[in-house]
């Protein structure tokens, strides 16, 4: 089997392992003890700082990414090898 194959195959394992852990705590946990859910003090201010932290994390990954791919790619109307200014 290739060294690819073997990622592959382990990405589809954990992915497996993932989503029966879902599966398994939302069945266990899904069911609440409570009619009404339980209060924030700072409900719309945690929820916003909630929301923009993953969205913080997702363009710190990907800006070195994006600028990888310009440079070597010579994407967005670039030549090969010269970065986009």
């Amino acid at each position: 089997m290739s060294g690819t194959l073997t990622i592959v195959w382990l990405c589809a394992a954990i992915a497996a392992a993932v989503f029966a852990a879902m599966i398994v705590s939302t069945v266990t946990f899904g069911r609440s003890l409570r009619d009404s859910p339980p209060t924030s003090a700072s409900g719309k201010a945690t929820e916003i700082i909630w929301a923009l932290i993953p969205i913080a994390i997702v363009l710190a990954a990907a800006t070195p990414a994006l600028r990888t791919i310009v440079f070597v790619g010579g994407g967005l109307y670039g030549s090969p090898g010269q970065p986009v200014r």
